[in-house]
């Protein structure tokens, strides 16, 4: 394995942000989110483990924080996952019937609207007629004048 000082410190980042995951539900000893990696040594293929984010962000640092990633939490969080998952759809479907529910009042109120409008278009036009008989009748007025 090579040694750090052969890595600079964007190499590391790059490698941290495509291989590892922030886990703020289980901070290490410094505080911060702790990394998830998933182990790639003969013994532990596959599994996955926490471990300090100034551990690979800052050499310099060196928290000592470290543990397995246990079976108990993977199946909490599957479970909380489909938990959240039913529970966005439940959501999504509270809106789609909120949604469904709005546009049903809003076509009511429109077409209550465009019936006023259409009231209103002919109250419009037969005070028009109103307005040029008494426009003509003020003319035919100033003519006999």
């Amino acid at each position: 394995m090579a040694s750090s000082s052969t890595y600079n410190s964007s190499t590391i980042s790059k490698k941290i942000k495509s291989k590892s995951k922030l886990d703020f539900a289980n901070p290490c000893d410094c505080g911060y989110p702790s990394r998830i990696w998933i182990s790639t040594t003969k013994d532990n293929p596959g599994k996955e483990f926490r471990v300090c984010p100034n551990s690979t962000d800052n050499p310099k640092i060196k928290c000592k924080f470290w543990e397995w990633v246990n079976e108990e939490d993977i199946v909490n969080k599957k479970k909380k996952d489909e938990v959240g998952a039913q529970s966005c759809e439940v959501r999504a479907q509270s809106c789609e019937v909120r949604i469904a529910i709005m546009d049903h009042d809003f076509n009511i109120y429109k077409k209550k609207t465009d019936e006023e409008f259409d009231k209103i278009i002919r109250k419009i036009s037969s005070l028009k007629i109103y307005v040029i008989v008494l426009f003509m009748l003020f003319v035919v007025s100033l003519l006999r004048a």
